[in-house]
């Protein structure tokens, strides 16, 4: 149905909200956990927006491992109760996200508690987000994939993933258009935009943590970035709802943008299309 609406080749939603916090944050939390207990830690941080935050407090309630989650006191902060509830400490930071992943990563110093932020294990994350692309290829060879960016840490992961199959499609991010280091740099900006929402909580990242390594899978695959704003997020939310039967975060959505705006630029309507939808509206 999307094909017809779009008149483009073929569509593949790869949706991870079922996942048991209903983003694919469950993947690398689940993996650090585990990673966690095999090296003897009692505890694990973390700081977050939210998804990954809920992510790490439910893979460590079911191991009985101490999570004390921080977060930017700012930000919406939608998932603290669903935190909270399921035994995380959570700590409010004045400032940013970044600011939050900073004290995480302090606390961890002070404590000895495993370090789950982005960039400290981030082998660990590219494992775990490899493993998506081998799931993808099992399912579809892809001409292009299009990936939510926050920090590029998914983008990064599922690049390493396919061109160890040997496979090579060109690789999408597709963002905010108020608050991403990675748009930013791409389109050789030294400043930009950032207003935190409800919304785009997900993608605004003043320093993305993993843009180095997003940017030259870009590059490599010979891929772009979009920046798009809240309403348009909206919009290919209600589209993906009503003709993929998903209910997608808005956040996540925006690949449907990116395609749309993709297919549109480039003028390429024949291939295969992934959509990598990240997370799915979760009731905790």
């Amino acid at each position: 149905m999307l094909e017809d609406l779009l008149g483009v080749g073929e569509i593949y939603v790869d949706y991870e909200g079922g996942n048991p916090t209903g983003t694919h944050k469950d993947r690398i939390a689940r993996a650090h956990v585990e990673k966690a207990l095999e090296e003897g830690f009692s505890g694990i941080t973390v700081g977050t927006c939210g998804n990954y935050g809920a992510s790490i407090a439910y893979h460590a309630a079911i191991h009985g491992l101490r999570a004390v989650v921080f977060v930017p006191a700012g930000y919406t902060n939608a998932r603290l109760p669903e935190m909270r509830s399921l035994g995380a400490e959570v700590v409010e930071v004045p400032g940013s996200y970044e600011d939050a992943v900073e004290a995480s990563r302090h606390f961890a110093l002070l404590t000895g508690f495993y370090d789950a932020n982005p960039g400290s294990n981030r082998e660990v994350d590219f494992k775990a987000y490899s493993d998506m692309a081998v799931g993808i290829a099992s399912r579809v060879r892809p001409t292009a994939v299009f990936v939510p960016l926050g920090n590029g840490t998914t983008l990064s992961g599922l690049w390493k993933g396919f061109r160890g199959l040997g496979i090579t499609p060109t690789m999408v991010g597709v963002t905010t258009a108020f608050g991403n280091e990675i748009l930013r740099r791409f389109y050789g900006e030294s400043e930009g935009d950032f207003a935190e929402t409800v919304f785009n909580e997900p993608l605004v990242s003043e320093r993305s943590f993993d843009a180095e390594e997003a940017l030259e899978a870009i590059k490599e695959s010979r891929g772009y970035v979009f920046g798009f704003p809240d309403d348009v997020a909206l919009r290919y939310t209600e589209l993906l709802r009503s003709t993929a039967g998903i209910n997608p975060l808005p956040a996540s959505a925006l690949v449907l943008a990116g395609l749309v705006k993709f297919v549109r630029k480039f003028g390429i309507t024949d291939g295969r299309f992934v959509l990598v939808v990240t997370g799915g509206v979760h009731v905790g």
